[in-house]
């Protein structure tokens, strides 16, 4: 019994070629009781043609919104104002889903009682191999790794919308600072070791883009950690010390791997762009000396408790915490990026 619906939310922005397979993904499910809502940011191309022709295949279930071009956090944006589902959630328009993708995240909400379901995906080329896999090893909820992108997961909208949590719009990562309120601000969170969701890594995705330290979304990391602090003051269940470690990992991941090299992709001598890379670097120092200290998710960098969390994961948190709070991380960028 297909119980609750799901509202999915697509931002389009000149996707033309890859367009067409993740509709077709979306409208072949399993699971039936479904809105697609595409929020057409202003393309140029065909796309909005391409969408046009599947709603005349499926005009119930599809909808299409018109906007100006404002980036892909305005329109997932306003795709959430527009969702009629008790469940939301999001696909990039040059991605695809399995047919089984909906039904098997719904079942995971246990009838409506989680407000978050996780689950893994799969890092894709253009011609549908696998490059790579993002997976919980438990599919119990006792893994506390909780990667930050909007592929693989499922919210309650009446949760996301209690919160108002929304992206960050005009930024870059906007969906890290999406997911560090909707993980830590309920404990009804299912984790799921199913890899449903395929994201197609290409020149076009984020993954190839030059990270400019002004694309970042640096006021809204700020306000996520504040709201996470007041809503614990105020007794709510979430987890602020997994939280903790989480962003702190997100931060690390982020300067020392993402952002040395373009993953998946040739790379582009990011390691010669050393003003960009410092300034990113000493506004992650700033972020980390105003809001923790030594003891910041501690108990998630225990060497002795795994917790889901690979050694390599919590080594490196751990220490680009130290660097951060003795004022040295330079020192530690140089370091790594020499390598």
């Amino acid at each position: 019994m297909e119980s609750f619906k799901v509202s999915v939310i697509s931002a389009v922005y000149n996707t033309e070629k890859y367009l067409d397979k993740c509709i077709s993904s979306v409208m072949g499910q399993t699971y039936r009781n479904i809105e697609l809502i595409m929020v057409n940011d202003g393309s140029t191309d065909s796309s909005r043609d391409i969408i046009l022709r599947h709603i005349e295949k499926d005009p119930s279930r599809i909808r299409l919104i018109d906007k100006e071009n404002g980036g892909q956090a305005s329109a997932r944006n306003m795709g959430i104002k527009e969702a009629t589902g008790d469940y939301l959630m999001f696909i990039d328009s040059d991605d695809y889903i399995a047919r089984d993708y909906i039904e098997t995240l719904i079942k995971a909400t246990e009838n409506g009682k989680n407000d978050v379901v996780i689950s893994g995906q799969n890092k894709v080329g253009e011609d549908g191999t696998v490059i790579d896999v993002i997976s919980y090893a438990s599919k119990r909820n006792d893994t506390a790794l909780r990667r930050l992108n909007n592929h693989g997961k499922m919210y309650r909208t009446e949760y996301i919308r209690k919160y108002s949590i929304e992206f960050p719009a005009g930024k870059l990562y906007e969906d890290n600072s999406f997911n560090l309120l909707s993980f830590f601000l309920t404990d009804k969170v299912a984790i799921s070791g199913y890899r449903g969701y395929n994201q197609v890594v290409h020149e076009g995705s984020t993954t190839a883009k030059k990270i400019e330290a002004d694309s970042l979304p640096w006021e809204n990391w700020q306000y996520c950690i504040s709201k996470i602090r007041e809503e614990k003051a105020n007794g709510n269940p979430g987890d602020t010390e997994l939280f903790d470690f989480t962003i702190l990992s997100f931060f690390t991941y982020f300067l020392m791997v993402r952002n040395r090299k373009r993953e998946y992709l040739s790379d582009d001598k990011r390691k010669d762009e050393t003003d960009n890379i410092y300034e990113i670097a000493d506004r992650f120092q700033d972020l980390v000396v105003k809001n923790f200290d030594r003891n910041s998710g501690r108990k998630y960098m225990s060497l002795f408790r795994s917790h889901g969390i690979s050694l390599l994961q919590r080594k490196g948190t751990s220490v680009f915490l130290s660097y951060c709070l003795k004022g040295k991380i330079r020192k530690l960028v140089r370091m790594v990026y020499s390598l």
